[in-house]
């Protein structure tokens, strides 16, 4: 249960801690990576960016919450608690001071492309983060 943290983790155990496409089902995904930053100098973080135009057309269009491959839960029965974007995400490691030493966005594919890192969070589908204490 990660909402619990990692307190069974010694500081520093290891070089590098991955959260895969954890984050918006988490309790407290700030404290957790929190936690992550402390048992690991670096972290990986990956999401689904729910800034990206395919959510928010869907969302604008049909005034709905998307349903689709990238999120295929309906509201009420998602195990996605807490949505974010790419933009969420800097600012968190802005107010945190959790240095961002790398940041990629990739499509469902796992593919990018140009106009994804002129546009991130626009044109990202799945943020993927190298981060690591300040």
């Amino acid at each position: 249960n990660l909402d619990a943290g990692l307190w069974n983790f010694q500081t520093d155990s290891f070089d590098t801690v991955l959260l895969a496409q954890t984050l918006q089902a988490l309790s407290h995904p700030d404290q957790l990576i929190d936690e992550m930053l402390r048992v690991g100098r670096k972290g990986i973080v990956t999401f689904p960016n729910f800034g990206n135009w395919k959510s928010r057309v869907y969302l604008s269009s049909k005034g709905r919450m998307p349903v689709s491959k990238f999120m295929p839960h309906a509201w009420y029965d998602t195990p996605n608690i807490h949505f974010c974007t790419v933009r969420d995400f800097d600012a968190l490691c802005k107010e945190k001071n959790i240095r961002i030493l790398e940041r990629t966005v990739v499509d469902l594919k796992h593919e990018g492309s140009l106009s994804m890192r002129l546009l991130p969070n626009l044109l990202g589908e799945i943020a993927i983060y190298h981060i690591a204490r300040s």
